[in-house]
């Protein structure tokens, strides 16, 4: 969405000049947001297609591990533990393998594995089981780093929300020992409420102007879900419902309202930029004050490629080892230890 620009003039009163400065501010904190967002999507993206082949690779020793215990569960030389445990390893591979896609091999495999379970609790359907393959040692399983650096990342961005949640409260606790004419979230309501009615598509006879009105509903829907009053007040320039004379006409107390919302916004708008940018610089695994530069984010996914080659040619050479029946049965203890 463009910022429509708020400007402000010599002299006026200081609630006015107090909304034509947060705007000014917002706008600029949503560009620095902006800019974080897509270094980090781009990043993501080029990451994706330098991995893509590794990760390939990867899977395809997964399938081939997965039929070489699928056989071995059904040689008929091992022992009740070692045949839980290889079971057990089955299952856990193929769910991570029906994770990444799904492969009616892998299902049939899973059913297999899942009638011969000798567990107590019932087997979960792939899509809710553990989430790591125990086929391997964890810290040299390709597909286990990728799942643990996501899964990182997944965690990483729960806390952040978990901070912008405490945030948020402390915020509204900060707005409810405050005294208020209004509620601010009755300020968002109130615009909200203009807009919809100057926008119902119900109301519009002309098919065109009924279109465009559809679309911007679309947009006041998502801003007044979002409270982000500062849109709000956007599309009413847009549709000019408001201009400048309107709100400079605005009663002290009014805009005083307005401030408190925009302030709010401003506050939480500055830690999603930090949340965006600590998280950004941890998966690129730079310092804090260090730029994103193309060479730079070129190094981390080298330096992440080279760890998953290092990890493929261990499993290679391990998956040519396991054909050996001594060495697997030493693998297999080692994994039931």
């Amino acid at each position: 969405m463009s910022d429509v620009a708020l400007t402000a003039d010599r002299g006026q009163p200081p609630q006015l000049a107090e909304f034509h400065r947060l705007t000014d501010v917002i706008a600029a904190q949503r560009a620095v947001l902006q800019r974080w967002q897509q270094a980090s999507q781009d990043f993501q993206q080029q990451q994706a297609q330098a991995l893509a082949p590794l990760l390939a690779s990867q899977r395809a020793i997964d399938l081939e591990l997965l039929r070489l215990l699928d056989q071995a569960a059904h040689a008929g030389d091992l022992g009740r533990n070692d045949l839980r445990i290889l079971h057990a390893l089955v299952r856990d591979l193929a769910t991570s393998l029906l994770r990444q896609g799904e492969e009616p091999e892998l299902r049939a495999v899973f059913a297999r594995h899942q009638d011969s379970a000798d567990d107590d609790a019932p087997e979960e359907a792939p899509e809710a089981a553990a989430p790591a393959p125990a086929a391997a040692p964890a810290d040299d399983d390709l597909m286990a780093q990728w799942e643990r650096m996501e899964a990182a990342q997944s965690d990483a961005a729960q806390q952040r929300a978990r901070q912008r949640d405490q945030h948020k409260a402390a915020s509204r606790r900060r707005r409810a020992a405050a005294p208020e004419p209004e509620d601010a979230s009755q300020t968002i309501r109130t615009v909200f409420r203009k807009l919809a009615s100057a926008l119902h598509p119900d109301r519009e006879p002309d098919p065109q102007e009924r279109e465009r009105k559809t679309a911007l509903m679309q947009r006041v829907n998502v801003a007044y879900a979002a409270r982000k009053l500062l849109d709000l007040l956007q599309l009413q320039l847009e549709i000019e419902q408001i201009d400048m004379r309107s709100i400079a006409s605005m009663g002290e107390a009014e805009l005083a309202r307005h401030n408190r919302v925009l302030a709010e916004q401003l506050d939480e708008l500055r830690q999603e930029t930090a949340d965006t940018e600590r998280g950004f610089r941890t998966l690129l695994g730079l310092g804090h004050g260090a730029e994103p530069t193309p060479v730079r984010i070129a190094r981390a996914i080298r330096e992440h490629s080279r760890a998953l080659q290092q990890n493929l040619a261990y499993y290679r050479w391990e998956l040519d080892e396991l054909r050996d029946p001594r060495f697997f049965k030493q693998w297999l203890r080692e994994q039931r230890d």
